[in-house]
């Protein structure tokens, strides 16, 4: 064979061996070949107008709409991904309350936890 058909036929195979891995990957869009991490150092909670800023140690993801948050102290949350946004806001101007404000309003009510080490729940 010629150096020129090698090379075709290495190219057109490369390609069709990219094309079916990537048609294989798409099936289950739940799955990718590369794993991206985030790292989000605050979640910010929405209901209505009261925005609760939570500094986290880590965070996962669930199929659905569910995020567990674990925060520095060990307290873990379940939230809805809807009512929930993740901000890293360690070497940035703007910061997780600027965000909330934008999101919900300049007139909102803004809670953080923890606030101490004891936490009182209140109905």
């Amino acid at each position: 064979m010629e150096k020129k058909s090698i090379k075709k036929l290495a190219l057109t195979s490369l390609l069709f061996g990219g094309l079916a891995l990537s048609t294989l990957t798409g099936c289950n869009c739940n799955y990718s070949l590369v794993e991206f991490k985030y790292d989000f150092n605050k979640a910010i909670i929405i209901n209505g107008n009261k925005v609760t800023i939570v500094e986290i140690e880590k965070w996962s993801d669930y199929e659905g709409e569910q995020l567990q948050l674990i925060t520095k102290d060990g307290l873990i949350l379940v939230t809805s991904s809807f009512d929930t946004k993740l901000v890293n806001d360690k070497n940035s101007e703007i910061k997780a309350e600027d965000i909330a404000r934008t999101i919900v309003g300049e007139d909102c009510e803004i809670n953080y936890l923890p606030k101490e080490k004891s936490l009182t729940l209140t109905p």
